[in-house]
């Protein structure tokens, strides 16, 4: 097969010598041709398959992923031999902006998704049937706009169709090594292959295009050819561009390597956005996507469910990623291989006859051809369409003699001969600009000559989607002067070889008019063709457009039309009947008929009657008249077979063509005046029933209709409101009885500028015998006005009572408030009060329990020394007892000083962070030896993270709710732990003690509240510190527990950011033993008691001891007898404090004397302040072993003579 599609001799060259065919050639021609008529004969197989399947229903459920595939593949008639061949031209000289007519469409399906479906709804409801039924439609189903629309869609149309032949022709003609002949210069026309390829064309159109009068109707048949022609081509393309790349690039690899090595190749991968081509491009290849006549057709037209849509928003930009990826490695190729020695259009398929690929070239061409036929196919059929409905048929049925007939015989046939003759009539058109237009002109000019054509139609087109103000004026408008400007800028350039004079006005303008020039108008210069003429051509439409739009008025029907395209609301309107005339039901029908066929027009009024007998509940007679709804029935069903503008032209001629004999027509006048006087009737006693008041009133705001209750409302005089009162009138006459205030007058300008009014619009007025009025004013269905009067008296009666009534409340509440927050004040003063006392009496008993503290610690070493000798041992025993005894009550003060000071405020937390080990580790020294003697197994977790709080505090709630463990687990275990919970940790203490009742729960966090179970006799402070310690550090703290299982504990601690700083390990030592040399302690508190106390205990420890009652009597022991240790209290009398007197005894011995503070004071101030000057200091009462383990340290230090130093 190679040898019959390629010369036997060398094949680079791709020119023959001369002009004469040789018989090989003819041979290899004839095969091309074969081949071409087969795969030609394919299309028509799969075409008549798929019509004679669908038949009987569609092919495939339109919901399915089938389906969905199929409407994506139809999209692809976008992508014509410009795609195949002329892409990768634009590639190889302008580099990447030949993807910029594949992001247009892109766009759209991405984010047009809701103007797509808007446009498809749209379109199935007004039974559109091309881009031209759907723009006239939409104005009014204006027949000018729709011959106009159709007229610049075949102008703007034909390069493209042109286009296609050209690219079809010259890849023939370059396959069967004979490229002179492109363009069919010199040729006559059988002697064309383009001519050849349009005659093909038209058969496959005209034999499957045109086989339905209704043209909303879908070719199934068609729509699958089409789709079967998307993937040959796709595939098609896809080979040459593996072989390309593989066969003649050498690979992937090889051929990035040609981009970055060789120059020539760097301006494929190019592209520069800033260039006014790109923004210019992509607007106009998105507007051709939906108004270019075969995308139009396949996109809306052929739509079958709206989810398809949403499937080719990513099916098909994929398709044309796909599709712009392979076009580099051919145009890299083409580069290397020919360089500027051949037209870059051409080589898809100059590659492969170049390299003597037969079988590739032949794929090529074939890929090549279904790319053209498709988009001609579905061009001519929809131009077709175009111009039957649009202009054709409304001529012939404005003429007499074709009118008449139209009035009594059927149309169909008519219809079907128009379509077929108007496809031979726009292919052989487009043959004829095929042969006209310059050969030289690239397929990427021509393609985007249309598109800015057919861009004209989007200021119309979108703008009466969404601008209800627009009118036919300034879309007739717009389109027209963006028409003129494309023809003047573009087209008539591209004429310019055909005549002399036009291209002395291409070069120097008209009239030597350089700012008039085609290519600079208005002097824009240095702008590449397409950029300037989309800019000025559809800047001036969109101007025009948004101006007459805006000035303009609008007919009824463009009215109801608008609103029926921009806000979705379907509005009736009819053409105007004669007032002589009358029509039967059965006259629309026999109309119907006519022109859509026996079959499908029987069958659509007999379902039409059907539903109208089950909405009304009673039967339609056919010889009856017609009303609105039959009237728009019919119009919508000619729509489908002839357009709208056209249906609305045929039922007009019908209405107003119709004729009865006298007696019928005044039978149906008397039937209709009947009606009309029922209709009127029924119409006031609505209005009568309706409890508000209601008035309409006209266009011009003149009074209309009314009822009894707006009468009584305003309190007009009965014989005041007649129709036709202008409001004007009404408000005038209110004005004169003083019914308006000053602030109302704004409100009564509703009528000043109707076009910007908000609707509905509402204010209510205030009447001067205190009546109030809610007044609603609406726009009426044909452009009257509406308003409706409420008396809202009453609900501004029981508003004003309920504001008075919320004012009342939130007076009360205010008083209220007020008063929980000064008994809230005063119990918060009382609960001070309460601490401050406790406080100050804890003091006060704290005092002689020192004194009894320190005697009974001086008499117990006194009998300890003498039970030694085995004398006073029972004396021992009983000060033993005693000294327990009072060691309990210094427990109990000690449980209430905390209390009183957490709920003074006095203890503010230091919050830091560090590790919960350091916490765990002495807690389990502390706690460890306690559990073991009490026969328990307390175990400590270990943790590893670091919390953020206060230690001491913490480590003091830790404590208690383990001595509450102990205290309260008979036998068994003790856990601590901890669990991660998010950003905090959770420590727990877990027991198997008694456990603790739900209704105990609560209530142990209470103070003195204690379980009887409890193996040893607690406080029930220890829980009341707990709670009030967690409170303060804001860590909270939950209890678990079943009675008779245990219970666990818990507080929520949050974690630290960093490791934190380690504690400072407490170890346990031993007191040391006392030092050889006595100390001399000089003992200050105002307590004579406690000072004999003292005296006594530290006397019998062998030290010196000096004391005073005050800081007088002090200073004068001091100067007398230098002490080693003052032992001093805070509080002193006179308030003087024991700090004070000990910054005068170190300031005048010039050294710096040791002290311990010994006081009953336990707030945090003074401990402060003790620290600041290098003191120690112990609470009261003081326990003889602290004071013990304090004096044995001091004399340590000075016996090794390492005295510390002391502020």
């Amino acid at each position: 097969m190679e040898n019959a599609l390629v010369s036997a001799g060398d094949p680079a060259p791709l020119v023959a010598g001369g002009s004469e065919v040789s018989g090989e050639d003819v041979v290899q021609a004839w095969f091309v041709l074969a081949v071409a008529a087969g795969y030609v004969t394919t299309l028509f197989l799969v075409a008549w398959w798929g019509d004679r399947r669908s038949a009987a229903g569609p092919l495939v459920s339109p919901n399915s992923w089938a389906a969905a595939i199929s409407y994506c593949l139809t999209l692809a008639v976008y992508n014509t031999s410009w795609s195949f061949y002329g892409s990768v031209g634009r590639a190889a000289t302008s580099g990447l902006d030949f993807a910029t007519i594949y992001i247009g469409p892109t766009l759209v399906l991405l984010f047009g998704q809701r103007l797509l479906s808007k446009v498809i709804a749209i379109a199935k409801a007004q039974n559109v049937t091309s881009i031209a039924d759907f723009i006239a439609a939409r104005y009014g189903k204006s027949q000018v706009l729709a011959a106009f629309v159709t007229l610049a869609s075949l102008l703007g149309v034909l390069p493209y169709i042109a286009l296609q032949l050209k690219a079809v022709g010259k890849s023939f003609d370059y396959l069967i090594l004979q490229p002179e002949r492109a363009g069919g210069e010199g040729l006559r026309f059988w002697q064309d292959s383009a001519f050849g390829v349009a005659a093909s064309m038209a058969l496959f159109a005209i034999v499957f295009g045109v086989r339905h009068v209704h043209a909303s109707e879908h070719h199934r048949g068609l729509m699958l050819a089409i789709a079967f022609e998307s993937v040959v081509k796709l595939l098609a393309f896809l080979i040459v561009a593996l072989f390309v790349l593989f066969g003649l690039s050498g690979g992937p690899a090889a051929l990035l390597s040609q981009f970055q090595s060789e120059p020539q190749l760097a301006g494929i991968l190019s592209f520069d956005p800033t260039q006014p081509v790109w923004p210019a491009t992509i607007i106009i290849s998105g507007i051709a996507f939906l108004c270019l006549p075969q995308a139009f057709h396949v996109a809306v037209v052929e739509n079958e469910s709206p989810s398809h849509t949403r499937t080719a928003a990513w099916l098909y930009p994929a398709y044309l990623a796909l599709f712009s990826l392979l076009i580099l490695p051919i145009a890299a190729a083409g580069l290397n291989r020919f360089g500027a020695m051949m037209d870059p259009d051409t080589y898809v398929i100059s590659l492969p006859i170049a390299a003597d690929a037969g079988t590739i070239s032949l794929i090529a061409f074939l890929g090549g051809l279904s790319a053209a036929t498709g988009m001609v196919i579905m061009t001519s059929v929809a131009l077709s369409t175009m111009l039957c409905n649009d202009v054709i048929m409304p001529l012939l049925l404005r003429s007499r003699v074709f009118g008449l007939r139209a009035q009594s015989r059927p149309m169909t046939s008519v219809l079907v001969t128009v379509r077929r003759l108007s496809i031979l009539g726009i292919l052989l058109l487009a043959y004829l600009m095929h042969r006209l237009v310059n050969q030289s002109y690239p397929l990427t000019v021509i393609g985007l000559l249309s598109f800015v054509a057919v861009a004209q139609f989007g200021p119309a087109f979108v703008g009466g989607l969404f601008w209800p103000r627009a009118n036919k004026a300034g879309a007739s408008l717009g389109i027209a002067v963006g028409f003129f400007i494309w023809a003047y800028t573009l087209l008539l350039p591209s004429a310019a070889p055909l005549w002399p004079g036009i291209e002395e006005i291409v070069r120097h303008g008209p009239w030597q008019l350089a700012w008039l020039k085609p290519n600079a108008l208005f002097g824009l210069e240095g702008v590449d063709p397409i950029s300037h003429a989309t800019l000025w051509s559809l800047g001036a439409n969109l101007v025009c457009f948004l101006i007459v739009s805006a000035l303009g008025r609008q007919s009824t029907v463009e009215r109801n039309q608008a609103a029926a395209f921009a806000d979705g609301v379907v509005r009736e309107s009819i053409p105007k009947l004669s007032s002589r005339v009358l029509v039967r039901l059965d006259d629309l029908r026999a109309l119907a008929l006519r022109f859509v066929g026996v079959e499908r027009g029987a069958a659509a009024f007999d379902a039409y009657l059907a539903a109208r007998v089950a909405g009304m509940g009673s039967r339609l007679d056919p010889s009856g008249l017609v009303d609105l709804d039959s009237i728009r029935f019919t119009e919508n069903l000619l729509a489908g077979a002839i357009g709208a503008a056209s249906a609305r032209v045929v039922i007009a001629a019908s209405l107003e063509g119709h004729s009865l004999s006298r007696r019928e027509a005044m039978a149906m006048l008397d039937e209709a005046s009947e009606a009309l006087r029922f209709n009127r009737s029924l119409l006031q006693s609505t209005l009568e029933s309706v409890p508000q008041g209601i008035c309409a009133f006209d266009a011009d705001f003149n009074i209309t209709a009314w009822n009894g209750r707006f009468i009584a409302l305003l309190d007009l005089p009965p014989d005041f409101v007649r129709v036709g009162l202008p409001l004007a009138d009404l408000i005038a006459f209110n004005v004169e009885r003083g019914e308006y205030a000053a602030s109302e007058f704004a409100a009564l300008l509703v009528n000043r500028d109707v076009a910007t009014q908000s609707w509905p619009y509402l204010y209510e007025r205030k009447r001067p015998d205190g009546t109030v009025l809610e007044i609603v004013y609406d726009r009426a269905a044909e452009g009257g006005y509406v308003s409706t009067y409420t008396d809202v008296t009453e609900r501004h009666r029981a508003a004003e009572a309920l504001r008075r009534a919320n004012e009342g409340l939130e007076l009360r509440v205010r008083e209220r408030t007020e008063a929980l927050e000064q008994a809230k004040a005063e119990a918060e003063q009382a609960n001070l009060g309460k601490t401050r006392f406790l406080a100050a009496a804890s003091h006060d008993l704290l005092q002689p329990l020192n004194a009894a503290r320190l005697f009974l610690s001086a008499l117990d070493e006194s009998l300890h020394a003498a039970s030694r000798s085995g004398a006073a041992e029972k004396e021992r025993t009983l000060t033993g007892s005693a000294i327990t005894a009072l060691r309990s009550t210094e427990h109990v003060l000690d449980r209430l000083l905390d209390i009183s000071s957490y709920d003074a405020g006095a203890v503010r937390a230091e919050i830091s962070d560090f590790p919960i080990a350091d916490l765990f580790v002495q807690l389990n020294v502390e706690f460890s030896a306690m559990a073991r003697e009490r026969g328990l197994v307390l175990r400590v977790v270990d943790c590893r993270h670091a919390v953020r709080s206060d230690p001491h505090l913490l480590r003091r709630i830790l404590q208690n709710l383990l001595s509450n463990a102990l205290r309260y687990t008979p036998r068994g275990r003790i856990l601590l732990g901890c669990r991660r919970r998010g950003n905090a940790l959770r420590i727990e203490v877990w027991d198997t003690g008694v456990g603790i009742a739900a209704a105990d729960q609560k209530r142990i966090f209470e103070e003195f509240q204690r379980l009887a179970q409890g193996s040893e006799k607690g406080l029930g402070l220890g829980l009341a510190i707990v709670d009030r310690v967690s409170r303060l550090l804001g860590h909270p703290v939950d209890v678990r527990s079943r009675p008779g299982h245990g219970s666990c504990f818990a507080v929520t601690v949050p974690l630290a950011e960093g490791p934190g700083m380690p504690l400072q390990r407490q170890v346990a030592t031993a007191a040391p033993a006392v030092a050889e040399r006595p100390l001399t302690i000089l003992c200050l508190d105002n307590d004579a008691t406690i000072l004999e106390g003292l005296s006594a205990l530290l006397g019998g420890w062998g030290h010196r001891v000096l004391v005073a009652t005050d800081a007088a009597a002090a200073k004068e022991t001091a100067a007398a007898v230098p002490p080693d240790i003052v032992l001093l209290d805070y509080h002193l009398d006179g308030g003087r404090n024991g700090l004070d007197f000990l910054d005068d005894l170190r300031q005048k011995s010039g050294r710096a004397v040791r002290a311990l503070v010994v006081t009953g004071d336990r707030s945090e101030a003074v401990r402060n302040e003790a620290r600041a000057r290098g003191c120690e200091i112990l609470s009261k009462p003081v326990k003889p072993a602290a004071l013990r383990r304090f004096l044995g340290g001091e004399a340590l230090s000075r016996q090794f003579g390492t005295e510390p130093e002391t502020p």
